[in-house]
């Protein structure tokens, strides 16, 4: 990236000597005619430098004398060599940024089709912008799917990947990788568009990715149960989370400090995180005091969710581990890294 942006200034750097030069000329010329010839204001010599420098062959303010034709001359032969040199600084500018531009769009697109495991974002508004922020900070790959091209050119500029086009017409899902991806979020403002989006998606990987998680945003109960119809795994009201919250932070504020603290960004480097006891971790069928988990990685284990669905809330030491099951836990971000190693 940094040869590209060097160039850049080098360009942008030609572009301004050529400028100064143009002022330069302009300046030698006015002073030559105000000073070199008789009867040139000042006004009428910088008029006759500028019809000179542009060649568009006005006739002479007064008769020139010899040396003032010869200068003229020289001007003339001075003025369109900067302008040549300017002009293509400026052309060279235009050409190298759209140049890198397309060779950044191919570059990104390579990259957007050899994902694998990714998540889609389904319009950036307000919600997708926190979403891609907490996505790049847990270091999860995704590509934002954006129908503005102005919207678009802001979020290539972030570092995120990009496929610009509308989410809900098949072709744009399938450039983004909808069938290699691992999730898809679907947080357009409208109900209509994220319920089309949740179809298409769950429909074109039915075959090729029947695992994908869909998350879908509704505005009110109705629009909830429909896209939950269509496929979504699971779909969230902003204004039903939020009223949740706002009323968990009047009537419980210590437990809504807990959390946020737990699941946001802060000065204690603390998280949830869900993690799967895998068939070479060795530990189906142990005892969750034996396991090594709490006493070996300072842990919380908040709850297991079996393979069946059913879920076990502050299990006890006696509780037995089973292959598949998905362990909430608490605890520092490395430790939780540690312990997700150990259970693959």
């Amino acid at each position: 990236m940094e040869a590209p942006m060097f160039r850049s200034e080098i360009s942008m750097a030609g572009v301004t000597r050529g400028l100064l030069l143009l002022v330069l000329v302009l300046i030698m010329g006015t002073l030559w005619f105000s000073l070199m010839e008789e009867d040139f204001t000042v006004v009428e010599a910088l008029y006759m430098t500028v019809i000179t420098v542009s060649t568009v062959g006005f006739k002479e303010v007064h008769e020139l004398d010899p040396s003032g034709q010869i200068f003229v001359v020289v001007l003339i032969i001075i003025s369109l060599s900067v302008l040549t040199y300017t002009l293509g600084a400026v052309g060279r500018v235009v050409i190298e940024g759209s140049i890198q531009r397309y060779l950044g769009r191919q570059r990104m697109m390579r990259e957007v089709e050899k994902l694998r495991g990714h998540y889609l974002i389904c319009g950036h508004g307000r919600m997708g912008d926190i979403l891609c922020e907490e996505l790049q900070r847990e270091g999860a790959p995704f590509v934002v799917i954006e129908a503005d091209p102005e919207q678009a050119e802001l979020l290539i500029e972030k570092g995120y990947r990009v496929v610009l086009g509308d989410a809900t017409e098949d072709a744009v899902l399938k450039k983004a990788g909808v069938t290699r991806a691992k999730g898809l979020v679907a947080v357009v403002s409208n109900n209509v568009n994220n319920l089309y989006i949740t179809l298409s998606a769950r429909e074109m990987c039915r075959q090729e990715n029947p695992g994908l998680y869909i998350l879908a945003r509704a505005t009110d109960n109705a629009a909830c149960e429909k896209i939950r119809r269509a496929g979504a795994d699971r779909v969230i009201s902003p204004y039903a989370i939020g009223g949740m919250r706002i009323v968990q932070a009047l009537l419980r504020p210590s437990v809504y400090d807990f959390v946020d603290v737990a699941t946001q960004s802060s000065g204690l480097d603390l998280m949830f995180e869900q993690l799967v006891v895998g068939d070479r971790s060795g530990l189906g069928g142990v005892a969750l005091k034996d396991s090594g988990i709490r006493s070996g990685y300072d842990v919380i284990v908040i709850a297991i969710k079996r393979p069946s669905g059913q879920m076990v809330f502050n299990p006890g030491p006696n509780v037995t581990l089973e292959t598949g099951d998905e362990l909430i836990v608490l605890g520092d971000r490395d430790q939780l890294k540690r312990l997700g190693q150990r259970l693959l």
